[in-house]
């Protein structure tokens, strides 16, 4: 089976959590090495430690601004796959993935070519990689996970977003969870699936579908770090999320109303999305 980006994220994330959060005998913490053997025991597939170390954290290049992961053999990823699911690390269904056709994407691309472009190029930074953003408000405790692949050369990328959420109270206890406990206190999961494109301006315009409804979700870019040098990573990605068009009660306002009013709304529609690997 040949795993995509996204569910080799959602992999390492739960090793990640595992290496974290288990503890030995005495009390002592997991190192990669106890990792290994756990593996090793359920699945009967030996995964040496130090590759798994890299697997999951990845080494920085020379510069530090890039963290490249080591790659898995099929038989050991599969082994992986056994053992995250049989220690409740992370459900089958949340492997799943929702991709639909991109070939609305290819022609969205062609019909964006500039005539006097000679060479379509892409951002010199990296966007691939997988990106969160957390909201609260009085009711709800938001987490966004979002997963772009590595782009094809005319700059289209798959994407993949998850959406949880969880009461309000849990927001400032969330990062000390393990997988099982965010799984047992979240209210709800919505995966979605779809593709982004690089516009010749270097915006991502990214354009999704509910898994299970097949609902529109847009989102496009406000800001993001631009300003790094070749191939370094982009730390943080603010989109804005298109819905409904707002609806204007009085249209008899002033125009500096107007645009407060929707400048207000608009503004929950923001999300700062930050890279997590």
């Amino acid at each position: 089976m040949r795993f995509s980006d996204w569910q080799l994220t959602r992999l390492r994330n739960a090793l990640r959590a595992y290496h974290h959060h288990g503890r030995g005998s005495g009390g002592e913490f997991f190192n990669w090495k106890d990792v290994s053997e756990a593996i090793s025991l359920s699945t009967d597939v030996e995964v040496p430690p130090e590759r798994l170390r890299q697997f999951v954290e990845g080494n920085r290049s020379k510069d530090g601004a890039l963290r490249k992961f080591q790659s898995m053999q099929p038989e050991s990823l599969e082994a992986i796959v056994k053992f995250v699911t049989e220690e409740n690390l992370v459900l089958p269904a949340e492997l799943e993935e929702h991709a639909p056709s991109s070939h609305a994407a290819q022609r969205l691309l062609e019909y964006l070519d500039q005539s006097f472009d000679r060479v379509r190029l892409l951002p010199p930074v990296t966007f691939e990689g997988t990106y969160q953003a957390r909201r609260a408000d009085e009711r709800s405790f938001v987490v966004w996970e979002l997963t772009l692949q590595r782009p094809s050369a005319e700059g289209m990328m798959q994407v993949t977003k998850t959406e949880e959420r969880y009461n309000a109270q849990f927001k400032d206890e969330y990062e000390g969870w393990t997988p099982e406990q965010r799984r047992e206190r979240r209210r709800s999961r919505t995966l979605y699936g779809g593709w982004a494109i690089f516009t010749p301006e270097d915006n991502v315009m990214v354009f999704l579908k509910e898994a299970d409804n097949g609902r529109n979700l847009y989102q496009f870019t406000l800001a993001a770090d631009l300003s790094y040098t070749p191939e370094s990573a982009v730390e943080r990605l603010v989109l804005l999320h298109h819905d409904y068009p707002i609806e204007l009660e009085n249209t008899n306002r002033e125009e500096p109303d107007i645009l407060r009013s929707i400048l207000q709304e608009t503004e929950q529609n923001i999300l700062i999305f930050r890279r997590t690997a």
